[in-house]
């Protein structure tokens, strides 16, 4: 199913008081995030409130997605594991830098919609992009799996990669936002 994104929230997800205003918000789409919002010692406690957000809170038509930690991070298959039961829409993963980093979550994923008799492919997968390695992989990464929904671009993370300066017109990172871009299309 195709979604507008026009606009989409990012919530701590350590914070259900910041998520249940999140769902009284006219936004497209809320992220609850376990990675970058959440202190290293909230992880555990981040995963069990993005639980009971999915268990208490109307999301109206609002897109329930969760950005786990990345795929090289010792907190990303329990954010998976501990997060799945809820059924989110989706899962926002950081730092893809190949197409092996989708497609184990894709494994992932199928193998627990088979189990519980799931439909198949319902829960999507949105890339960020904010490495140069992610960078010069795109074309491998959009290819990766039919269940990526969507590619994000991290400006802030990127820069942070090549080593570059922020600057307020964003020369710096135009060349990999433009590769993202065309990649998406």
């Amino acid at each position: 199913m195709s979604r507008i994104r026009r606009s989409i929230l990012y919530m701590p997800g350590d914070s259900l008081r910041k998520i249940t205003k999140a769902t009284q918000l006219t936004v497209d789409c809320i992220v609850m995030d376990l990675e970058d919002g959440v202190a290293l010692s909230q992880k555990e406690e981040a995963r069990k409130v993005v639980a009971q957000a999915f268990d208490e809170l109307d999301f109206g038509n609002r897109e329930r997605l969760i950005r786990v930690n990345p795929p090289d991070s010792p907190f990303h298959q329990r954010d998976l594991e501990e997060t799945i039961h809820v059924q989110p829409d989706g899962y926002v993963l950081p730092k893809v830098e190949s197409a092996q980093d989708l497609t184990t979550v894709c494994d992932y994923l199928t193998k627990v919609e088979e189990e519980r008799g799931w439909p198949k492919q319902q829960i999507r997968l949105l890339a960020l992009i904010e490495t140069a390695r992610g960078v010069v992989h795109l074309p491998e990464i959009v290819q990766a799996t039919k269940r990526l929904d969507a590619l994000m671009f991290g400006a802030e993370d990127l820069a942070g990669s090549i080593g570059a300066k922020r600057s307020k017109e964003g020369w710096e990172v135009f060349y990999a936002r433009s590769a993202v871009v065309t990649a998406a299309a």
